[in-house]
């Protein structure tokens, strides 16, 4: 089967409403809610304290040694003021929209290393962000949800796909030196950027996470600022990552030119790559929380 044809299947299969969960009516309304009113936040409120499971986990980060919290959390109100309002959004869509999508651990793949790696993007994206130009910097609430959801695709895979999937991990368990986009293309025809790509249009995520989602992989130099921030993010992160992933090799020239679309210097790397490892522990400790 040609790679058109298998991407044209894969999406006949995704459109089909019995193949994936859809978003819940809270998840779409978290989607669109709008967080620059006082009505907007009271909505956020009221969502995430109906659905038990949102509710609990928010209230069990907020609770974390990461937050030292001075008093015990029981509160949806409360986990707003120690995590901030655009993180409790962040992780309520990703619960939203994760969490119907279960799968099995497998030796070589786990659900908590997949938000490890997720969380530290979310983390590094913003770390970053707060670098570059404020006229040029993605909103908060959009950066983190991106980062939290590019490799999306892995868990569409994984559930479409279950037994292609092991085929899959087994294929970079053999063959340790052979790119994973190769092995991704015999095994199931198409990447796990293309899938979570047509799994974020088939849910309408908003078009600056589905571009992150699409191209976190891609080559080139691209002007979006929030693709640049995954893309740079991305390789300084490099053997984090949940499934073992080759770092997108760029030439000097290349890098030189994402620096200056977003306003940085080398440095900045330097200093966002040091932020990144001293918070290791902690993003281990809520990636463990979530993935539970």
């Amino acid at each position: 089967m040609t790679e058109e044809a298998t991407i044209d299947a894969l999406k006949a299969t995704i459109k089909r409403t019995d193949t994936l969960p859809t978003i819940s009516a809270i998840g779409q309304r978290l989607l669109t809610l709008r967080l620059d009113t006082d009505e907007g936040e009271r909505e956020l409120m009221n969502l995430v304290e109906s659905d038990p499971m949102i509710a609990a986990r928010i209230i069990g980060l907020a609770n974390s040694p990461v937050f030292a919290p001075a008093k015990k959390i029981c509160s949806i109100k409360d986990a707003a003021m120690v995590l901030g309002l655009s993180r409790v959004k962040a992780i309520a869509v990703s619960i939203a929209l994760m969490g119907p999508l279960r799968i099995r651990d497998s030796e070589h793949f786990s659900i908590k290393n997949l938000w490890l790696h997720s969380f530290s993007m979310a983390v590094g994206m913003r770390t970053l962000s707060g670098m570059i130009p404020r006229e040029i910097r993605p909103s908060e609430e959009l950066l983190f949800l991106a980062g939290l959801l590019h490799d999306i695709g892995f868990l569409a895979f994984a559930y479409l796909e279950p037994r292609k999937f092991d085929e899959f991990i087994s294929g970079i368990e053999a063959d340790p030196e052979k790119p994973i986009t190769e092995i991704e293309r015999e095994t199931l025809g198409v990447s796990h950027a293309q899938l979570g790509e047509m799994l974020g249009r088939h849910w309408g995520l908003p078009e600056e996470i589905v571009a992150v989602i699409a191209g976190h992989h891609g080559s080139g130099v691209s002007h979006d600022p929030m693709l640049t921030l995954a893309r740079i993010t991305e390789r300084i992160l490099g053997s984090t990552a949940s499934i073992r992933e080759e770092a997108r090799q760029i030439s000097p020239e290349e890098e030189a030119a994402e620096l200056e679309i977003l306003g940085l210097q080398p440095a900045h790397l330097e200093k966002a790559a040091f932020v990144i490892s001293q918070q290791q522990e902690q993003i281990r400790i809520l990636a463990d929380m979530l993935g539970s």
